[in-house]
């Protein structure tokens, strides 16, 4: 299976969000040429806070260009959204996070990459498009993207398609770790399956973990009396 792709889009300088003094690397801009994906991301491609941008686990973001259809009819003002506009790095048609599956492997031109966690939307989105609450929206709505780890580094021409090559977890969609992970309700069963999935980036098994324990100890408290 293959897919169109938009992109790889990149940003070369950092740039202030409106009414902030934060740089942001958000608005990226298409290649010109023909681009190097290493293990840490896009060459050239700028990180304003590797706190949460970038490394290992996050060396690159897919956002699904057909929401952006939605997100101009919730921000009437946002008409010009496409593409990039949420600081993706790559945008696809027909392909979202019902289909992704964490572990997917794909072949973009010469490089190998590895779907490895849920996009978490940040406020620097509000800020960028002037829309109060569209992060918090994206987050309810669960039109998020996800973020790659690279497995082999490799040369990305412009508008080069996506290839599935291997999909060892079909039942770990990205709309499933994403339930999992802002449902305060999830079952023991699904935290502990979902701390436990070796594809998944190592913060939300983490997270899942932390949850999945401060359960337990509850438990083993309110047992004592």
């Amino acid at each position: 299976m293959q897919w169109s792709v938009d992109g790889p889009f990149l940003s070369k300088q950092l740039l202030r969000l409106p009414g902030t003094e934060k740089p942001s690397a958000i608005d990226k801009q298409l290649a010109q040429e023909t681009v190097w994906l290493g293990m840490d991301g896009l060459h050239g491609d700028r990180v304003a806070d590797r706190r949460f941008h970038g490394g290992p686990d996050r060396s690159l973001c897919h956002y699904p260009a057909e929401h952006y259809g939605h997100w101009r009819k919730a921000y009437p003002h946002l008409q010009r959204l496409g593409s990039a506009a949420f600081g993706e790095n790559l945008s696809t048609i027909g392909i979202d996070e019902r289909q992704v599956c964490i572990g997917d492997r794909f072949r973009w031109g010469d490089a190998l990459i590895e779907v490895s966690q849920p996009r978490s939307p940040c406020a620097n989105l509000d800020r960028r498009h002037a829309a109060r609450g569209l992060a918090k929206q994206l987050a309810q709505s669960g039109r998020i993207g996800w973020l790659y780890r690279t497995i082999e580094p490799g040369e990305i021409a412009i508008c080069t398609p996506l290839h599935l090559v291997e999909r060892p977890c079909p039942t770990a969609s990205v709309a499933r770790i994403w339930r999992g992970f802002t449902d305060d309700d999830a079952s023991d069963a699904e935290l502990a399956w979902l701390a436990e999935l070796e594809p998944l980036a190592t913060e939300y098994r983490r997270r899942f973990r932390q949850r999945l324990d401060a359960r337990r100890r509850q438990r083993d408290q309110r047992a004592l009396f």
